[in-house]
Order: C-alpha cells, then sequence, then structure tokens
C-alpha cells in the first residue's frame, strides 16, 4: 500500500515536473534578447540568469528537451507499472492512454497557455533553475552539439536574431496599440531608411542649384546672396561644369569688413568636396563632420557635376523638413479637387505612387515624375499644357508651370473607371 501511495507521488511529480519544463520553453523562448537586456536593466530577480539563457538559445532548448525527455519517460515508466500490477498485460495499452492524456492536458496544453499569458514573469521564476540544469546537463549538451552538425543543425543556419522588417512590424504594433506617435513612427521608418539613401535621392539637382562664377566682385556676391537667401554658394570657372570652390557669406562680410577689396572671391572661398550620387547619406554625413563642411557636390559617374547635399538635406531624412525665414512652404503634392493633383515635377515616381496610391509607371530611363512625362511625349514640353495619357488613358500627366525648357509643376488627373461614373 505505501509502495503504490510512493509510486502515485512520483508519477504526479513527474507530470508537475513535466508542466515546468513545457511552461518554461514557452515562456524563455518567447523572450527576445532585447527584452531579456530590458528587464536587466530594470534590475528584476531572476533578470541575469535570463540574459545568460538567450545569450545561447541552444543550451536552453537542449536543456529542457533533456529535463522534458526524462519526466515524461518516468512518468510513461510509473504509471506502466502501476497498471500492471492493477490490470494485467492490458495495463500496458491503458497506462499508455492514460499518460497521453494526461501529459497533454496537464503537462503540455495547460501548463504552456498560462506561461503565454504570464511569460516575463514567469520567466523570471524558472530562469535560475533552468540556468543550473543547463550547468548540470552540461556533458550531455556537447555530446548533441558534436551530432548536431552531422544532421545538417549548424549555427550557419541561424537566421538574424532581430531582421529591419520585424523592427518595423514592431512600430506598427506600438502605433496601433497607442504607445507610438505619428511623428515618432515617421522618424523611426526614416531611421531605419537612412542607411539605405543615396546622395542622387537627396540632393538639390542641377537646375535648381544657384551658382557664382569665379569673376564676380564682393558687391556683386553680397547682391546674390541677398536676394537668394543662401549663406554658401558653389562657384565655378568659365563653365557651369566646373565647381571650383564654395563661397561662405561669413568670408564676403569679413574680407569687405577687412577692406580687402581688392581681393577676389578666389582667395577666400574654401575648396569643394566632391561625392559620387551613389554615396550613402549616413557615411556622406560622418565625412561632412570629419572635414567640417556643410555642402558636398555630387557628381556623377562621368565626374559632371549633377547637383549639391547639404548637412541640412541629410537631417531633413530624420526629422522632416527644416524651414528658415527665406523658406516658402510648398506642399509637394497639393490635392486640389477630387482626383486631380498638383505636384512637383521633380518628385520621384515611387513617392507619388506610395502618397497618393496610384500606379504610375517606373523605368529605368527616368525617376521624376517630370522625366517620365519627356520619356513620354519623346521631346522637352515646349509650353505649359501639352500633356500625355498613362494607363491606357486612366491617368492624364499635364504640364502646369515651366522654368526655361525645364518642368517645374504637373497636374495629375485621376480618371474614375467607368463603374465609378455609374454609382
Amino acid at each position: 500500500m505505501i509502495q503504490d501511495a510512493i509510486e502515485i507521488l512520483l508519477f504526479v511529480i513527474c507530470i508537475l515536473l513535466s508542466a515546468f519544463f513545457a511552461s518554461s520553453e514557452v515562456a524563455l523562448i518567447s523572450i527576445t534578447r532585447a527584452k531579456a537586456r530590458t528587464l536587466v536593466n530594470e534590475g528584476k530577480p531572476g533578470s541575469n540568469a535570463v540574459a545568460s539563457l538567450k545569450e545561447s538559445p541552444e543550451h536552453l532548448l537542449i536543456t529542457i528537451l533533456i529535463g522534458n525527455t526524462i519526466v515524461n519517460i518516468a512518468a510513461a515508466s510509473i504509471a506502466t507499472a502501476i497498471a500492471i500490477q492493477i490490470f494485467g498485460d492490458l495495463g500496458v495499452g491503458i497506462a499508455t492512454g492514460f499518460v497521453v492524456i494526461i501529459l497533454l492536458i496537464f503537462g503540455e496544453i495547460g501548463p504552456k497557455i498560462y506561461a503565454a499569458r504570464a511569460s516575463d514573469s514567469f520567466a523570471l521564476t524558472v530562469a535560475p533553475v533552468i540556468l543550473f540544469l543547463s550547468r548540470i546537463f552540461t556533458p550531455l549538451i556537447w555530446l548533441v552539439e558534436r551530432v548536431s552538425p552531422k544532421f545538417g543543425i549548424g549555427k550557419e543556419s541561424a537566421e538574424p536574431a532581430v531582421t529591419e522588417e520585424e523592427i518595423k512590424e514592431w512600430i506598427d504594433v506600438g502605433k496601433e496599440d497607442g504607445t507610438i506617435e505619428q511623428g515618432e513612427q515617421d522618424m523611426l521608418y526614416s531611421v531605419l531608411e537612412f542607411a539605405d539613401t543615396t546622395a542622387r535621392e537627396i540632393m538639390t539637382p542641377r537646375v535648381d542649384v544657384i551658382l557664382m562664377e569665379d569673376t564676380v566682385t564682393f558687391e556683386e556676391a553680397i547682391r546674390i546672396f541677398n536676394e537668394t537667401g543662401f549663406s554658401r554658394i558653389p562657384v565655378y570657372h568659365d563653365q557651369n561644369d566646373n565647381i571650383t570652390g564654395i563661397l561662405n557669406v561669413k568670408d564676403v562680410f569679413s574680407a569687405m569688413v577687412s577692406r580687402r577689396k581688392d581681393s577676389t572671391i578666389k582667395e577666400i572661398m574654401y575648396d569643394p568636396m566632391f561625392v559620387p550620387e551613389t554615396k550613402k547619406i549616413d557615411d556622406l554625413l560622418k565625412e561632412l563632420q570629419v572635414h567640417r563642411v556643410q555642402m558636398a557636390i555630387v557628381i556623377d559617374e562621368y565626374s559632371s557635376f549633377v547637383g549639391i547635399v547639404t548637412v541640412e538635406d541629410i537631417l531633413e531624412e530624420l526629422v522632416g523638413d527644416i524651414l528658415d525665414e527665406y523658406d516658402k512652404e510648398e506642399p509637394e503634392i497639393l490635392n486640389i479637387s477630387e482626383g486631380v493633383y498638383v505636384v512637383d515635377a521633380q518628385m520621384w515616381v515611387d513617392d507619388i505612387n506610395d502618397r497618393i496610391d496610384i500606379n504610375l509607371p517606373v523605368d529605368e530611363a527616368y525617376e521624376t515624375v517630370g522625366g517620365l512625362i519627356i520619356d513620354r511625349l519623346g521631346h522637352i514640353p515646349l509650353h505649359p499644357g501639352e500633356k500625355t495619357e498613362i494607363n491606357e488613358g486612366k491617368i492624364t500627366l499635364v504640364v502646369m508651370q515651366m522654368h526655361g525648357r525645364r518642368i517645374v509643376k504637373v497636374k495629375i488627373v485621376i480618371h474614375p473607371s467607368q463603374g465609378e461614373e455609374n454609382r
């Protein structure tokens, strides 16, 4: 009688241990390394054990599997012994069915559901025990790690712990839950995309750059600075492609105050910094900081001048437009009526598609909506009003404003489908 009671007690203990290992697996696996570090920084009891286990997830998983396997086999063996004593040879089948049901309900499903609902607190509780067992099972873990590569299970196949897409998903979840504001979401997305942005994507194109010839006088230079509102202007020699320096308005005033009126701007301008249009802006920002300059001259693969990038342009990729007293706030996209938009001709087609939710064609021959019009017309527009049809007449692009041969504004007209017109 006492022996039967001991066997039943041992069986119950095995079920409880099975529940412990099953719930520990869910709680500890669900916690990320980043979360573990957060718990450590908060000084939560057991957080150091959690962090140690997350440093080696293979050891954690192997420890839990070894412990769970041992107690499950022990539970099955004890239940079989008890059942044989009671039912004889039929006890094996009865014990098997009984143990499967008990382990499934009380050793797997129930504990895992509980652990999933309180993963953080439960993980902090069980982590010290699992860490202690991982040290006891060290010889077995070593053996498994030596055997596992034979079955193609190697560290090379492991995926990154956190991917950029996962971070974006967490940002979206935070926005939906209200813990992250819209502005914070935009900035976080900008940070993630920052390293993938090139100088060409944010530069002021050559046609929009104010230039100054190296033969102008100080008085003429001051007039240009005053008219444009800029504090730095690229300087060229003979032709626009030949950029030879950058002139700072402070240097001009300093020279005039010092009565160096016989000097020329060649003597006070500083050497330009040239960068390829494919340069990533995070690297460019570091170079600008190292050289202590505010502007870089962007060149293409043929070393031709194609635009300029300033520190302000780079920072605006993170925090949005930075306006000063000389800037005129004009929206890149203006919705003037239903299905009718006026956009800046220099906007990239991809950006317009994203912001208006349309499907303008993308091609390597152009990048901007102005380039798309020129590509479809087959020539540079001669006057405002020229238009082209896109997507089988569903969208019309109209040249609204031109400056010389350059398209400034484009009107996008989205025609409703026949089904929508009949509603």
